[in-house]
Formats: C-alpha cells, structure tokens, sequence
C-alpha cells in the first residue's frame, strides 16, 4: 500500500530511505509503519481497510512448465511485497486445464511443516479447476529449481527446520516489535498470521490476473495452518466460497473446560490478548465472511478442536455454512470430508445444481434420568446412516465419542442420552448420504459424504472430576473386531486407532496387561501397539508408549502385553487410565508390508482387544 498521506508521501519520495526519530521509512515499502499506539488497527475490518492487493504488480515469472494429461502446470514466482526495504517473494503452482476458455479456480494453503503439491493441482485442474498452490513455507519443491520463496527481510514461517533462510529460531505469534518485524511498536502486522494471510490476498490476484481464470468464480482452501489462513482471508470481497480443513476456528485465547486451554497462547502474548482477540483470532473474521463455509475437521482435532469449530460458526453472518468431520480421528479428515471441497466448489464456483443438504435439524428432549437427542435429515432419500454420539468428558482432544443406538420413527432419528449430575454433556449427530456416483479424490475415491448436525452442550454449574470414575462399567475395550470397527479409526486402511481408553465406562483401574486375540491365517506377523498420552488434561498427561511382539501359525493367538511390555521414557510405567490413543499395526515379517486392517467387511486377521488383570 503507497501511503494515502500525501505529505508523508512526498517526505518518502524525496528521502527514499531515511531515518525519521527512532523509525525508518523505506521508498518502496508496500506499509506504511506505525509510529504510534494510536495508528494501529483496533479490529479485524480497519487492519485490512487499507490495503489494497492488486495496487502493486506481481512481477510474476514463470521458472518452469509441464504438459501432461491436459493439464499445463507452471512454477510460477510472484511478489507479495516489499517490507523493510526489500522484496518478498513468493513460490507456488499455478495449474489449469487445457481446455481452452476461463475456470473457476480456487488458491490452496498447505499448512504447517508441509508444502505445495504439483499433484495436487494437476487433480484439481482434470476436475476442471485451476488452482495456484503457495508454497509460503518455503520448503523445496523441484530437485533440479533452487528460486523458491524468499521472504527478505521479515518472516512468518515456522523457522530455520523448513525455511533456509529462516530469521527467527521458530514461528512468531505475539504482536511484539522485534528487528525483522513490521512496525516497531505492538501491533497485529508483526504476527506471521497477517503476513500469511497478505500473501494469501495477493494469491487471490494472481488468479484474477490469469486469463485463464473467471476472476468471478474464486474461492479459497487451506488445512491446518493453511486453514487458519484460509479464515483470515475470507472477507476477501472477490471471493464466492472457502473451505477451511483442520484449521480455522477461533477462541484460541479462551480456555475450554477439560484440558482444551487458551492460556500457552495468552502466555505468548504477553498482555496483548485483547488486541490479538480483535484483529489477528479468527473470531474477529467470522462475523463479516459474506461467503458459504464448508469446515472440514475431526473430531478430536487438536488444532481446531470442536467446541471452538461450532462457537467460530455460530458466528458467521448467514445460514450457508457446514461442518463434517472424520471421527475417532486428530487432525486427518477422511474421504467422507475431502469430497466435500469437490461438491462445495461445484455449487458455488462451477454453479452446478449440486444438492448439499441444509445441516439436521436437532433437538434435546430433556428428563431427569435420561435426555432424548432428536435429529430430522435433510433430504433422506440419499441418506444412508444416522449415528447419534454424546460424551461427557469435557477434553474434546481425547474425548472418546459413544455411540447411542439410533431409532427410527416417521422421518426423525432418536437416542438416549444418559445424565449424570456433576458431568457436562456432549452429543451430535453424523449424518452419511450417498453420492449419485463415486469420485474419484487425489487420493482413493468415495460414494458417500458426511454432514455434522449442530452439537448440543449442557455444562453443569460445577464440574465434579471424580464423578467420571464412577461410569466404569467393564473392562472390555473392544469385542469381535472382526464384527465392528465404528469406534477405530484409519488413515490408510491399515494402522488402526481408538480413543476408547478414554471413555468412562471402561474400567481401567487395576488393568495390567492389553490381551490381543490375532489370527495370522498362516503368516509370520509382527504385532506392534502404540500408546499416547498427548492431549490429556495436565492431571492425566503421560509419555508416548511402543510394544511389539512376534506371532505365527494358522489358528486365533493371545498375545498378552503388560505394563513392563511397553517401552516409554527412562523409568517410566504405562497406565493404561491414562492412554489418549491407542494404535495397532500388524506387519508381515516376510514381505515388510503393513497389512489392511480396516475395511467394510472388518480386519481379517485382529479379532479382539480387552483389558485384564
């Protein structure tokens, strides 16, 4: 931005670089800095106000560019800014079809200790996108292209392990003044959130500059970090749509009851919360985004966790938004969420008559033993699950999601939700509806997609930890695997995971071995359990555990593994009460492969998993 002031203006034109009291006001600079408490933006609209990304020329160079499959992929150089006297630029993939005409495009924001994909935009541009892939933390892309982004003389990456050229040891979050930042007083530009979420606005540029983008049919995605930026950016007004993965929700600075604290943030910000909560949260951005939402999560996402996903979206000033997320999973949504960005940008950048129903309709019918949760579908004749899940543990990061048996009646799906005084209560429902026929996604493909109803909450007016230990039931973490795995999760089809350690009702007190029923079916297989304590309030927390053991032949074998089994720190002794995620891996010892152990059918070879004394 060339300062509007045209004294200054003038002062910067004549003296180029010169020192004016304790600053110094560079010609070229795209900021003007602020010199005073009383010149910096109080909230998220007046610190955007007045800049304009398309005021400066990209001076766009294309390094390198690949024909294949009717795709045209081009790394492509672009300028961000100038700050403190020198050039910031950035790296990405530009990629479009080869089809001749103007797309609907959509920029990408890797998140944290990832990069861009030339995959990617190659998937994206045979569904007819163009897509510009930003490559803000620098990390290497092609073995044989060394230009690559360069931030001069600021930096709002994560540090010297991804960004060569790194000049902090690690990512900057407060709003503090230091020698590579922006202004040399408190103020929001000296996070890395606005200067990630400046090179996101000049993306949206680049995709309007590009003839072979309609520059009316934009939208923006990003995951995790990139998800955050994503949020930041859209109240961008030349956007139709955003899709924010993992990443996104606001209250950062608020602390959640269970665990899910905002006070490690507040701690970096060193008494600027305030100032942080009205310009830099994504709290501040919500209100004003104009455009339609698809937030796409987990449900024990430890970046956006989900309490915070529904309060950010409560926020948003319209009806056209939804949530899905992958459950029993951190950080990883799955097939059922990515298809979504698809179906997403369908409708509202190709304006293709794409039938997204509204969010279910829910309502709690409250008693004193036990509450009904009520969920009505949208649009059941492509529906084809309901699954109703409530919790009463307040730490949504390992929070272990039960299921309550759904019943059917007319058109509405209902369970009962069980009370207990001194306990909060959680429950949503997860509604899967079939696809017209199955898409194929960057990776592996899908014929069903899943929405998240609105979550409903009761908190009690005083939260009694210890009534948790009296829900304890059994000591059976899971019966018959090869009957059910709606409480595990996969990434990839094969490690399998569970919070169910977590949930109440399992007795864990006085367990002293994980009894694992494997059928090998003839193989030479390695059984390998995994435990972490991650994310557990500060009074549970415990290290990350590893056990594994050898099993062979052709009939079912128990494997127990004890506490002495699991390896962990130096003197260190598992408790399995305090187990967040539990993983199993069988390995082949013959052929190394990891073997499937999720599928519709069931894994074929784990049977059962319980807890012994």
């Amino acid at each position: 931005m060339v300062s509007r002031n045209p004294i200054v203006f003038l002062v910067i034109l004549v003296f180029g670089c010169q020192g004016v009291g304790n600053h110094v006001l560079f010609a070229s600079d795209t900021l003007v800095r602020y010199t005073s408490p009383g010149d910096v933006p109080r909230s998220a609209l007046d610190l955007w106000d007045s800049y304009d990304p398309s005021s400066e020329p990209l001076e766009t160079e294309i390094v390198q560019e690949w024909k294949q499959r009717g795709v045209t992929t081009r790394y492509v150089l672009f300028t961000v800014g100038t700050f403190k006297g020198q050039v910031a630029r950035i790296a990405a993939y530009y990629t479009f079809p080869d089809t001749g005409g103007s797309h609907p495009a959509f920029v990408w924001s890797h998140g944290g200790g990832q990069r861009a994909e030339r995959d990617r935009g190659i998937y994206f541009a045979s569904q007819g996108y163009a897509t510009l892939d930003i490559n803000w933390l620098g990390r290497p892309l092609e073995e044989a292209i060394d230009k690559n982004t360069d931030w001069g003389k600021v930096d709002p990456t994560q540090g010297p392990r991804f960004y060569s050229k790194a000049l902090r040891q690690s990512w900057k979050l407060n709003l503090q003044p230091d020698e590579h930042t922006i202004d040399s007083i408190v103020s929001p530009r000296n996070c890395n959130w606005y200067l990630l979420s400046l090179a996101a606005r000049r993306a949206i540029t680049f995709l309007c500059q590009q003839e072979e983008v309609d520059a009316e049919r934009i939208g923006f995605a990003g995951y995790s970090m990139g998800g955050m930026i994503t949020a930041l950016t859209a109240i961008d007004h030349r956007l139709k749509a955003v899709v924010p993965f993992v990443g996104g929700s606001g209250f950062k600075h608020v602390d959640f009851i269970g665990g899910v604290q905002g006070s490690s943030l507040k701690s970096q910000l060193r008494g600027d919360v305030e100032l942080y909560s009205k310009t830099i949260d994504a709290s501040a951005y919500w209100p004003h985004v104009k455009v339609p939402v698809m937030f796409l999560s987990s449900s024990n996402d430890f970046h956006s966790t989900f309490e915070r996903v529904y309060r950010s979206m409560e926020l948003v000033p319209h009806p056209d938004w939804r949530v899905s997320t992958n459950q029993h999973v951190n950080h990883g949504p799955g097939p059922e969420q990515w298809v979504m960005l698809n179906l997403w940008f369908d409708r509202y950048l190709k304006g293709k008559s794409v039938a997204i129903p509204r969010t279910p309709v829910t309502r709690l019918e409250e008693s004193e033993a036990k509450h009904r949760f009520v969920v009505l579908p949208d649009q059941q004749e492509s529906l084809v699950s309901v699954d109703i899940y409530y919790s009463h543990d307040p730490n949504s990061r390992t929070r272990f999601w039960e299921r309550a048996e759904a019943i059917m009646k007319g058109r509405s799906y209902s369970a009962e939700i069980p009370v207990h005084a001194g306990l909060p209560t959680f429950a949503f429902a997860h509604c899967r509806y079939r696809l017209k026929q199955p898409v194929q996604l960057q990776r592996g493909q899908t014929d069903v997609y899943g929405l998240n109803s609105l979550e409903t909450i009761l908190l009690p007016e005083r939260l009694e930890w210890s009534a948790m230990e009296d829900l304890s039931e059994t000591r059976v973490v899971l019966n018959d695997l090869s009957m059910e795995m709606k409480d595990w999760s996969s990434r990839d089809g094969r490690t399998i995971a569970t919070y169910k350690l977590q949930s109440p009702r399992i007795k864990t007190s006085g367990a002293s071995a994980l009894r694992v029923e494997v059928d090998p079916k003839g193989r030479e297989l390695l059984v390998r359990l995994r435990a972490s304590g991650k994310f557990l309030d500060h009074r549970k927390r415990q290290g990350d555990f590893v056990c594994t053991t050898s099993v062979g032949g052709d009939s079912v074998q128990r494997i127990d593994f004890t506490q002495s089994d699991f390896v962990g720190e130096a003197g260190s002794e598992i408790d399995f009460g305090r187990v967040a995620t539990l993983e199993v891996t069988l390995i082949d010892k013959n052929s190394r492969d990891v073997l499937a152990l999720f599928s519709q059918e069931g894994p074929s070879f784990l049977r059962r998993i319980e807890l012994i004394e």
